[in-house]
């Protein structure tokens, strides 16, 4: 591809604005990284947190994709051009500003990166990345649960409870959790009951009920594991009520660990954790001003193991995509789509745009 070639994409221009702009430079090929032509964005909070505070300014933005490959790194064993596929990328990377997905033209890493199948359309396919990335993380290496398996009988394990179980993280994790042997709980509103219960959530509680802890309780199961996919200080509260007496894991996929379960929770049985998903890309990175990573080799070879194991429960229909809502309009009403959603987020669908 000739250097002089340019894309569009969303950029942060200073913290708290970002703008679509044409002309920017066409992504490096990295050894272990493809180019590809992208079909479809979908949103996550987290693309906001980064235009605000986390990216600096220059970077693109964007976590989730889907599109086909145009050029592969050397390095690059899984991929070849034309292939269709979707992942998850590193937007707001102020260290590799044009790793975002809010691009025409974007650069993806090989182990965050997957075949996409025929069942599947672009638009579906595109809000998988992230969430597979993150159940992954949370489930494995952090609360250590054994990797999904049909050997595994069906509620041999922990119960575990799914906090905000009908998010597009919640639904994932979920399915997941299950197929780990876990015995699964979650939370949501009545509207969105029938969403958990098809992802294989055994019981749901309506949270918005002043007695639903009582409820939980009522069930006569030791919950010893929870996954927080709200990460408040309400949900943090909430969750430090829920979790066994006897202590257990508590993980909070936002970060930091909501002060209210540390205080409630204290004893050193209630682990309580959290983690940031951009780890599995083994590189450093940093969010300019108030934190700098480390590049962690442990997560990443992780990540290698797991994009293969999801990859294979999505071609096999294990893990359905969350329910998504499709725009159109490509780039610009995606940029205004990422107000929206500060204010009205999305509940039991995912918004994700086709590239116009």
């Amino acid at each position: 591809m000739s250097p002089s070639q340019t894309r569009t994409g969303i950029q942060v221009i200073r913290p708290g604005l970002a703008e679509i702009r044409s002309g920017l430079p066409y992504p490096r090929l990295r050894a272990d990284y493809l180019i590809a032509e992208t079909k479809a964005f979908a949103l996550n909070p987290t693309d906001n947190h980064h235009i605000d505070s986390l990216a600096g300014m220059g970077p693109i933005i964007g976590c989730d994709w889907s599109g086909i490959v145009r050029e592969v790194g050397d390095n690059v064993t899984r991929f070849k051009p034309g292939d269709v596929v979707f992942g998850g990328s590193h937007g707001g990377n102020s260290v590799e500003p044009e790793d975002g997905a809010f691009s025409d033209i974007i650069t993806g890493k090989e182990h965050a990166t997957m075949h996409k199948p025929e069942f599947l359309s672009f638009e579906e396919a595109a809000s998988l990345g992230v969430g597979l990335a993150t159940v992954g993380q949370v489930l494995y290496p952090v609360m250590k649960l054994p990797l999904p398996s049909p050997d595994i009988p069906a509620n041999s394990g922990p119960t575990l409870l799914v906090y905000g179980g009908s998010s597009a993280t919640g639904t994932i994790a979920i399915q997941a959790a299950k197929l780990s042997g876990c015995r699964v709980f979650a939370t949501c509103s009545a509207a969105n009951s029938e969403l958990v219960q098809s992802r294989g959530a055994e019981k749901w509680f309506e949270y918005h009920q002043s007695d639903f802890i009582e409820q939980i309780e009522a069930v006569g199961l030791a919950i010893t594991h929870i996954v927080d996919c709200i990460g408040t200080e309400e949900s943090g509260f909430h969750c430090s009520k829920i979790l066994a007496s006897t202590g257990g894991h508590y993980h909070s996929i936002k970060v930091p660990v909501p002060e209210s379960f540390k205080r409630a929770r204290p004893e050193e049985s209630a682990v309580a954790t959290t983690a940031l998903g951009y780890t599995m890309f083994g590189e450093r990175f940093e969010f300019p001003g108030v934190a700098e990573f480390p590049a962690d080799p442990a997560m990443e070879a992780f990540a290698k193991k797991w994009v293969l194991i999801a990859e294979r429960l999505v071609q096999t229909r294990r893990i359905q995509p969350h329910p998504v809502e499709i725009r159109d309009g490509g780039l610009v009403k995606l940029l205004d789509s990422l107000q929206e959603i500060r204010t009205q987020p999305p509940r039991g669908r995912k918004i994700v745009y086709s590239q116009a």
